[in-house]
């Protein structure tokens, strides 16, 4: 009002405003990740490959759908920020959606789709923790920011030339996604992550963890992608 004198700010204040503003820049600049559940996709996913699906499944899929997503605000964007960090390459894509999935097919990054079966209580009663979840959709987004980023001409790569295809299209991923972890302090995640690794069907992802941490080798395939 016409007559009124500006109070200047408090040096605590302004102080607290830029944080605040420092924070909301921070977050703005990694992608924006929003999950859902696959319901159209589970329930077509079932017709065509007559793979069952008890509807417990769906339910706690469905409940727990703001758990997920909080965990992913929590540790995702800090995750995504790590790794722009350590490549120094920021992502092209600026937001995901990943659609959340109970049926059989695995985890894929085109498109985004992460079974969470066994992220499920009504599912196996050791269910795997939330944060191993979340891991698991960082791994299918480190896909895609990977795509056009691991060197054409990887040395390390010519060296595991007797690898099978799934372990040469993980080493670069895996390297990033230990690197990640462990720039967060997040060491007991990692475990889990790779504990859970192990313990898939398929041997060539624990392969790939075998690999990537053998000595310094995770920090070597970081630094190809940093090319």
């Amino acid at each position: 009002m016409r007559g009124q004198r500006l109070v200047p700010l408090q040096p605590i204040t302004m102080a607290l405003v830029a944080a605040a503003l420092l924070c909301a820049s921070a977050s703005a600049a990694v992608p924006v990740v929003r999950l859902s559940y696959a319901e159209s996709f589970d329930e077509i996913c079932q017709q065509q490959t007559k793979y069952v699906l008890e509807p417990a499944w769906a339910s706690e899929a469905k409940s727990r759908l703001p758990e997920f997503q909080a965990q992913w605000h929590a540790n995702g964007g800090r995750l995504l920020r790590a790794t722009e960090q350590i490549v120094g390459k920021r992502f092209t894509e600026r937001a995901f959606q990943v659609s959340l999935s109970v049926c059989s097919f695995p985890s894929m990054a085109e498109p985004l789709l992460v079974n969470i079966r066994f992220s499920l209580r009504s599912f196996v009663p050791d269910a795997i923790p939330p944060d191993v979840t979340i891991g698991t959709i960082f791994h299918e987004i480190l896909h895609r920011y990977l795509s056009e980023r691991v060197p054409a001409k990887s040395k390390l790569l010519a060296r595991a030339a007797n690898e099978d295809e799934i372990v040469r299209s993980h080493l670069h991923l895996m390297a990033l996604q230990k690197a990640a972890y462990l720039k967060l302090g997040l060491r007991d995640t990692l475990q889990r992550v790779i504990e859970k690794d192990h313990a898939l069907p398929n041997k060539s992802y624990g392969r790939t963890w075998d690999i990537v941490n053998d000595g310094q080798t995770y920090m070597a395939l970081v630094d190809e992608l940093k090319q």
